[in-house]
């Protein structure tokens, strides 16, 4: 074998066991995020997201909730630490690059159980807007050349909403 199949067979394997590890645990933890207003008790005691950078880049979003040790959510993101990460109490925004198109992800709360409440994907930057009883995540279309190779007009926006809980 030489030199270069051995480093791309090292690559595919490093990526296909951050995308596959069930032993996330192993990952250190970059950020603990409270996902409810109850500040005065200890964060550990809380419902919260967490999120771990693994190897080769990968990240995992944990869901743990209220009063509990282990994740009820475990989301395994190959893509890397995101582009754009937007936290709002019990709401969750990640964007995040990869090959064609961007990824992005909401995560939320609803009545204390984590859960991906949205996957999809754009070219463009996302835009995320909170508000006192929600958020919305504005994530524009992607468009295609027609065949004369000109752009169609742009379809209207796709806009989410996610309540936020207090």
């Amino acid at each position: 074998m030489d030199l270069r199949t051995v480093g791309l067979l090292l690559l595919l394997v490093g990526l296909s066991c951050a995308q596959d590890n069930p032993n996330w645990k192993a990952c250190p933890v970059i950020a603990t995020l409270p996902a409810d207003g109850e500040w005065m008790k200890p964060l550990e005691e809380r419902q919260r997201f967490q999120i771990r950078q693994c190897w080769s880049d990968s990240v995992v979003v944990l869901g743990i909730e209220k009063g509990k040790a282990d994740p009820s959510l475990v989301f395994h993101s190959p893509n890397g630490y995101p582009r754009l990460l937007a936290h709002v109490r019990n709401v969750l925004v990640f964007q995040s690059g990869g090959g064609a198109s961007d990824h992005v992800h909401v995560f939320a709360f609803r009545l204390g159980k984590p859960y991906l409440a949205l996957k999809t994907a754009t070219k463009e930057h996302i835009e995320v807007k909170p508000s006192g009883e929600s958020v919305t995540v504005v994530v524009p279309p992607t468009t295609y050349p027609g065949l004369d190779g000109r752009f169609p007009p742009p379809p209207p926006l796709k806009v989410y909403r996610f309540p936020i809980e207090y």
